[in-house]
């Protein structure tokens, strides 16, 4: 069975949060025509995720150098290498995204699991054939936008999988229908859902 794992960077629950909402409807629109893939949920908030220590970088390279790389210390990694399909939902916050996913993504990047080096520089060995970004902002993002940026990058690092990325934004600025808003980019996620 493919699988498609969703990345929910979303400190806010479904019912308030706006990126899950979209996030939740693009996986509805795909899922409901493609029923041979497995969906898995991480939520990062709902993780014992924190910012990897000194020690816990030593205990990371000695667990690879020896070879333990079926270490719960990578479940992250090998969850991600095994995906078919990646979708990763966070909400625009202060140029980027929320911190957490920063954290996650250090977890992600494990030498001989997610990446390799090479003579040539690195290779990702991650097998997602496709990925999207979805966001939500208050405000407009703009030439503010270093979060899609740096999402983009780390995905082409650990595979070389196509990537959409999809802005809601502008939902809190005085006089815009935030309704009118989101439900534009539900249609628009379910014409990029067809094609994913």
């Amino acid at each position: 069975m493919k699988k498609i794992l969703f990345i929910n960077s979303c400190p806010r629950p479904r019912g308030i949060s706006r990126t899950l909402r979209l996030s939740d409807y693009f996986l509805k629109c795909y899922t409901d025509k493609h029923p041979e893939y497995e969906l898995t949920e991480i939520r990062l908030f709902d993780e014992d995720l924190r910012s990897l220590t000194a020690a816990d970088i030593e205990r990371r390279d000695a667990l690879l150098q020896a070879g333990k790389t079926d270490d719960p210390f990578f479940r992250f990694a090998h969850q991600f290498v095994s995906a078919d399909r990646i979708l990763i939902g966070a909400p625009y916050w202060d140029l980027s995204f929320p911190s957490i996913l920063k954290v996650y993504v250090e977890h992600l990047c494990a030498g001989g699991i997610t990446f390799q080096y090479t003579e040539t520089g690195s290779e990702g060995l991650s097998h997602f054939e496709k990925a999207i970004y979805i966001t939500t902002s208050g405000g407009f993002i703009g030439g503010n936008d270093y979060g899609t940026e740096y999402i983009k990058g780390v995905l082409n690092f650990l595979g070389n999988g196509t990537f959409t990325a999809c802005y809601a934004e502008g939902l809190d600025i005085c006089g815009n229908d935030s309704e009118k808003i989101l439900q534009k980019k539900e249609k628009e996620l379910s014409i990029i859902a067809e094609k994913w």
